[in-house]
């Protein structure tokens, strides 16, 4: 149990994809625009990892060793998370109105998460079991949402301050970002 509590406190927060190899930076800062946007984007990426790497898993371990075709695992992935992601609309579709629109204006968002495809990725290197790789996958997927929300009660609060004009939103948002992340590593010694 101590084991997994680790695995999970240190993919979300001391291992953070983000911070640590910079993956979804870009879509962390597009984002943290609105609350309620910060907090779709991170429940939709959690929803979408916690989907597609079952997939992902299987489809390695049924087709993509057995046929010897790992030169061709990226095209695969990509093509598998559309399809998931896709078929997961269409399953949507019989929620009431107001929540399809949503999820219908997160679709391209989702598409383009980096997130999903780095952790298919990085997946590979570490070995998983099919239970890891759904801790990893959602402990990855609570670790964006946290840095999404943080970005965005930041974002306010730099708004509502007066900051110096040289540094007004993405520069002082980027350095901020940075204090954040040393301090998030400094963990990484704790035992």
């Amino acid at each position: 149990m101590n084991e997994l509590f680790g695995l999970l406190f240190s993919v979300a927060l001391v291992n953070n994809l983000v911070l640590t190899n910079l993956v979804g930076l870009d879509m962390q800062i597009a984002a943290s625009q609105r609350m309620n946007e910060a907090w779709l984007v991170g429940l939709a990426t959690i929803y979408c990892l916690a989907i597609c790497l079952p997939a992902i898993y299987l489809f390695d371990h049924l087709i993509i060793i057995p046929l010897s075709l790992q030169y061709l695992d990226l095209l695969f992935y990509v093509m598998l998370i559309i399809l998931v992601v896709y078929s997961s609309q269409q399953l949507m579709h019989r929620l009431p109105l107001r929540i399809q629109k949503q999820i219908d204006t997160l679709i391209p968002v989702i598409l383009i998460n980096p997130i999903l495809l780095a952790v298919a990725l990085l997946y590979q290197e570490q070995n998983f079991s099919f239970f890891r790789l759904m801790l990893y996958g959602i402990s990855t997927g609570i670790g964006f949402l946290f840095l999404l929300l943080v970005l965005t009660c930041l974002r306010e609060r730099i708004e509502n301050n007066n900051v110096p004009k040289p540094f007004r939103y993405l520069p002082i948002l980027l350095i901020a970002l940075g204090i954040f992340s040393m301090g998030l590593m400094g963990l990484a010694g704790l035992k």
